[in-house]
């Protein structure tokens, strides 16, 4: 034993490798393919013993409810005071005998002929008639020496009776309160309607026997013509009753299939481990080769990175667990650049803003100065309408240039919004209506400045102004959800194409655009902030902008 561990631990790494591998891939293998192919054989015979006794109930069920469902037109006759009074009369008028019949009678039979297919025909034997009367009527002396017949005379139900392909259902009709029988009513049935459909969902080498209550056999799925019969192949056998019927269907489950996937198994299992010895020495060369090379690589890149060299390239060809350390390696550094980069962007992005800002401080005073030199003249001249327009746009740009500040109460950005609504319906000739559903809770509250007048401009420009006809109404709501602040703008416009919609918030548009006010929201509050968009079209669009709840606005 001593020199078996000696001689293994002397071997070289290559070989301890393949002999490892050898050892540790065919032993379990083995045992595993015995292991499954015994557990398998078990579990394929449960499995078919489950199966075939679910499908040998669920087929007599079914026939069962076939012949069931027959028992109802058939007692509706038999005991229909009509029919039993047809049967009964022996001398009456032959006249009133025929209207009888064929205003009484013969419409119920007519019915059920036409309303159930399963039917083929109906005919009723009469004791008390020596000649067929009608379409339905006829001797008894026609069928007495029949078996079905005789039988049928003795029994008080209904019985059913099949050569394989005729199938037909017999039941005796006695006067009224009495024991006295004065016919026997025929129906014949389709067989291939009420058996064979029900027969034909049996697939695959599985068999079906039907046998009468006597011990006839009516139906069988065996190939009498090969000379196939149940006691040929392997096959799990289940009797089952069928109801109202008296008759009891055999199913045999066929086992013949549980050796070919045994098989399988087997043969599965030897190639697998032919497989195994064949790449082992393949996968021993690359692991013994690549493992090493592979960690001092990521070594040497990881010291590269700790003395400040963040641009370099790491990656790896490899998918192994080395491989996939390098590459995550790789991938958290260019995200620590690209978070570099963002923070640097975002920083110039800023001074940018507060370069505008200041230039937006700037123009103001001139700006407000002409408008109100506009608005004196106006009131000068009587032109109050265009006083009134003038003022509604100095508050606008009043309101919407806020000092510079990038925030604002969200009681000025409603109000900076109402104003340019009505300027817009001044305009348009108040061509649309405004509803505004804004919950005063959330006006003490701050946000960013314009983000709401280029949503409602999109709305009118591109929704209710391009609506030829039909209500033109623009909806604002604003309300509080948990910790959010959320604006919704409804139109009752065009609506937007599906592509369109995506393109709206996936390209790049100038000015204040959807893109534009999304972007400001992410960039101040993160990702799960932001613009999104439902459209129908010919019904409109609803844009929701959702932003966390500042603090209380001291603006």
């Amino acid at each position: 034993m001593r020199g078996l561990l000696r001689a293994f631990r002397d071997m070289p790494l290559r070989q301890k490798l393949i002999l490892s591998y050898c050892i540790v891939i065919i032993l379990p293998l083995s045992v595993l393919g015995v292991y499954s192919y015994g557990s398998a054989n078990e579990d394929l015979k449960r499995q078919l013993n489950t199966s075939a006794v679910t499908a040998a109930n669920q087929l007599s069920s079914e026939l069962g409810y076939r012949f069931e469902r027959q028992e109802y037109p058939i007692k509706s006759i038999v005991f229909n005071p009509k029919v039993i009074n047809a049967v009964t009369n022996r001398e009456i008028d032959v006249y009133q005998f025929a209207v009888e019949m064929n205003e009484d009678v013969e419409p119920i039979f007519w019915n059920y002929l036409f309303f159930m297919s399963e039917m083929k025909e109906i005919v009723i034997y009469s004791e008390n008639r020596q000649s067929p009367f009608g379409n339905f009527i006829q001797p008894a002396s026609l069928v007495q020496e029949a078996r079905w017949y005789k039988e049928t005379v003795m029994d008080t139900a209904t019985r059913w009776w099949s050569d394989g392909e005729k199938l037909f259902a017999t039941r005796n009709i006695y006067e009224p309160g009495q024991s006295i029988r004065q016919g026997i009513l025929y129906i014949e049935f389709d067989f291939d309607r009420l058996i064979n459909e029900v027969i034909g969902k049996v697939g695959g080498d599985d068999r079906i026997a039907i046998e009468s209550h006597t011990g006839d056999a009516i139906f069988s799925t065996f190939k009498q013509d090969e000379g196939e019969s149940a006691g040929d192949g392997d096959y799990l056998s289940y009797r089952r009753g069928i109801s109202d019927s008296g008759w009891s269907m055999f199913y045999y489950a066929s086992t013949s299939h549980i050796g070919e996937r045994t098989e399988d198994i087997l043969k599965a299992t030897f190639v697998m481990i032919v497989i195994c010895v064949a790449v082992l020495f393949v996968i021993v060369l690359l692991f013994s080769r690549t493992l090493l090379h592979g960690l001092m690589k990521l070594n040497e890149r990881m010291k590269r990175v700790e003395e400040g060299e963040l641009d370099i390239m790491v990656s790896a060809a490899s998918k192994d667990e080395i491989g996939q350390l390098t590459n995550r390696f790789g991938h958290m550094l260019r995200q620590i650049n690209v978070l570099i980069e963002e923070a640097y962007v975002n920083r110039i992005a800023r001074k940018e803003a507060e370069l505008v800002a200041l230039q937006e401080q700037i123009k103001p005073h001139f700006l407000y100065n002409s408008l109100s030199l506009i608005n004196s003249q106006a009131i000068g001249k009587g032109a109050f309408e265009v006083s009134r327009t003038v003022t509604l746009l100095a508050k606008f740009y009043r309101t919407a240039l806020n000092k510079g500040r990038e925030q604002i109460s969200v009681r000025d950005e409603i109000t900076m919004v109402q104003t340019y609504v009505e300027i817009q319906q001044i305009m348009s000739g108040h061509a649309f209506e405004v509803v505004y559903e804004l919950d005063e809770a959330i006006f003490r509250h701050a946000m960013i400045r314009m983000i709401l007048q280029p949503l409602v401009e999109n709305a009118i420009d591109h929704g209710l102004k391009e609506k030829l006809e039909g209500e033109r109404l623009l909806t604002l709501k604003g309300y509080k959800d948990g910790e959010d602040l959320v604006f919704e703008i409804r139109d009752t416009g065009v609506g937007i194409e599906e592509d369109e919609l995506m393109r709206l918030l996936s390209e790049h548009s100038p000015g204040y655009g959807l893109r534009n006010v999304r972007e400001r929201i992410r960039l101040s509050f993160g990702e799960p902030y932001g613009v999104s968009l439902a459209s129908e079209v010919d019904k409109g669009t609803t844009v929701t902008v959702r932003m966390p709840l500042s603090a209380d606005a001291s603006l």
